[in-house]
């Protein structure tokens, strides 16, 4: 008996002391990689994604650079080189010793798995709530960047990235108005009367040049779009509203930019003109909400941040236009953080987050077990203890609704990298609510006609019920050169899933 409890007792302080050194390793990790992010645990990628991809571009980043790459051969030229030295992206110098980058390196590669296991997605069925519309209406590439059901008239707007045009659409589908804006519109508002604000990538493929802005686009088709915010990096989204109590409305720009952008607020003038007020520094920021977080009276800023620093943070008024951030949740780097919205998805009078995880062109592609759709729930205090978790590769947006009108919240869910292994590819996935959050999956027969990236609801048809609209870009996949082949030659932007609830 004694033997047995001295082996037990042995193999306890062996246990103890693996503990105590892997903690020691991971605050030694963490005192790095802590500093600019979430620290990431090593099973989130496998090892050769590690090894490969992740710790020499991370090495660049802290001045260490692999055989063969000069700090020179990774600043972007042209306008965008300023800024990335500015903020020192590749230092000429390492930020670390050379010891501990080794140690990085040798942790991650030591711990991380050979292969990471994947969760199953559920087998979608054919849907019986939608059946697929297509336009007569082509665009060749289709590289479709934006689109909306309007609320009031039901026209379609459609922004597409290589002609530079936003196009209006009637509720049949036929075109009604085309306006020239610039590369990639990628959000567009209505403001005062029919007059529209967009926003313009001014580049779709990665980039930190400053070729962005928002424009305005006129009821009035004889007159011309204007500039009104020029030199963005990269802008994605904007939100409108009075932030500063001054009767005019402000404009929140999220500049996802490369490796350097920033969200703002840009202050209105009596003159109209515009004035910048910067939030924070640093590229990710993806999508802005404004409503009143706290419930204190005055105008919030929520924002979703990806590229590195993933994380939702509410940017809180204090008044005369100042701002305080207060992080909301933070995930791991690795996730692909791709979309958000706020909204009141259990009726229980609070606001809970709708989350999307699902980027997934940094490398590989490699399909990640945490890619989904994730609702947190509120506590009634801005806290979310609970989570639901919708497995998606390759998420990319997700709207809730009663979409078959049986009084639970449903998911309609776009991703723009699923599996194409899966037959068919879940591009479009119908989450129906059976109750108590459990789901059954459907799609459409006609899924794999686009890549779905932009999706909006709508009651096209006014029927008293959602209808979709999901948005294609012929984007290349690994492998499947005859797949794009088609989205090119059949020139489909985008279609309608007309709901048949009713």
């Amino acid at each position: 008996m004694k033997l047995i409890v001295i082996i037990a007792l042995c193999a306890t302080i062996q246990i103890s002391a693996q503990d105590s050194r892997l903690s020691r390793d991971q605050k030694r990790v963490a005192s790095v990689c802590g500093t600019c992010h979430a620290v990431p645990a090593p099973d989130l990628l496998d090892k050769a994604s590690w090894k490969n991809v992740v710790l020499p571009r991370m090495g660049a980043f802290l001045g260490f650079y692999p055989k063969g790459t000069t700090r020179g051969s990774l600043i972007e030229n042209g306008a965008a080189y300023e800024y990335i030295v500015a903020h020192n992206i590749y230092p000429e110098r390492p930020t670390i010793s050379k010891k501990d980058w080794k140690f990085i390196q040798d942790y991650y590669i030591a711990t991380a798995p050979k292969h990471v296991p994947l969760n199953k997605s559920l087998p979608p069925s054919l849907t019986r709530t939608f059946k697929a519309v297509r336009p007569a209406f082509t665009l060749r590439p289709p590289s479709t960047t934006f689109i909306e059901i309007d609320d009031s008239s039901s026209n379609v707007a459609l922004g597409d990235a290589m002609s530079g045009s936003v196009y209006s659409l009637s509720p049949k589908l036929e075109l009604r108005r085309q306006d020239s804006v610039g590369e990639s519109p990628a959000w567009i508002t209505k403001q005062g009367g029919s007059s529209q604000y967009a926003t313009i990538m001014g580049s779709f493929s990665p980039t930190d040049a400053p070729t962005g802005r928002v424009v305005r686009i006129p009821s009035d088709t004889s007159s011309e779009v204007t500039e009104i915010i020029p030199g963005l990096q990269r802008p994605v989204h904007h939100a409108v509203a009075d932030l500063d109590a001054d009767g005019d409305e402000d404009i929140v720009v999220c500049e996802f930019g490369k490796w350097t952008g920033g969200l703002s607020w840009w202050r209105r003038g009596m003159t109209g003109t515009y004035e910048r007020m910067v939030l924070r520094d640093g590229p990710g920021a993806t999508r802005a909400v404004i409503r009143d977080w706290n419930m204190d009276g005055l105008p919030d800023i929520v924002a979703l941040f990806a590229q590195g620093n993933e994380s939702i943070t509410a940017f809180l008024n204090t008044g005369n236009g100042s701002f305080e951030e207060q992080q909301i949740m933070q995930f791991p780097p690795s996730w692909g953080t791709s979309y958000f919205s706020v909204v009141d998805v259990d009726a229980d009078g609070d606001v809970d987050i709708v989350h999307c995880a699902g980027d997934n062109a940094d490398f590989g592609p490699v399909l990640r077990p945490y890619h989904g759709i994730r609702l947190f729930l509120n506590s009634g205090k801005n806290t979310f203890p609970d989570t639901i978790f919708v497995p998606l590769h390759g998420a990319y947006s997700a709207i809730p609704a009663d979409f078959d009108l049986d009084g639970d919240v449903d998911l309609a869910a776009i991703s723009f990298f699923p599996d194409y292994s899966e037959s068919p590819a879940r591009g479009f996935v119908f989450f129906e609510n059976q109750g108590d959050w459990k789901f059954t999956a459907s799609t459409f027969p006609e899924v794999e006609s686009g890549r779905w990236i932009v999706m909006d609801a709508g009651d096209i048809d006014h029927d008293g019920d959602q209808d979709l609209a999901l948005g294609s870009l012929a984007f290349e996949v690994p492998g499947k050169n005859q797949l794009v082949d088609s989205w090119v030659k059949n020139a489909i932007p985008f279609i309608i899933l007309e709901n048949l609830a009713r």
